[in-house]
């Protein structure tokens, strides 16, 4: 639920990023669908990260690429296509003492 809130995603789309996350991670987690998150979601409250602060911070900046597939990913499978993967690149800023996101790109 943070990284929805961080990116301002859809249920979907959120299940999608953590999946599109876990899979080169190669990490065997399941990842709750977007009815389960939506359930989750009715009763959890996800601060928001205060942007002013009484002093310095110490930001950790990571930066990653993530392939995003489509719907039609499978077809591109199925019929042996080509065609131009999609990447995206993410910045992710956390602070060290926390632990907290406190900036994306």
């Amino acid at each position: 639920m943070t990284l929805r809130a961080v990116f301002r995603l859809a249920l979907r789309q959120s299940e999608g990023l953590i999946r599109s996350i876990l899979k080169p991670l190669s990490l065997d987690l399941a990842v709750p669908d977007h009815s389960t998150l939506s359930q989750r979601a009715e009763t959890l409250e996800v601060p928001r990260p205060c942007l002013s602060s009484g002093g310095p911070v110490h930001l950790l900046v990571d930066s990653t690429r993530l392939q995003l597939c489509g719907a039609g990913e499978w077809l591109v499978k199925k019929h042996s296509t080509r065609r131009r993967r999609s990447w995206r690149k993410l910045h992710i800023g956390v602070d060290t003492d926390t632990g907290k996101i406190l900036a994306a790109d």
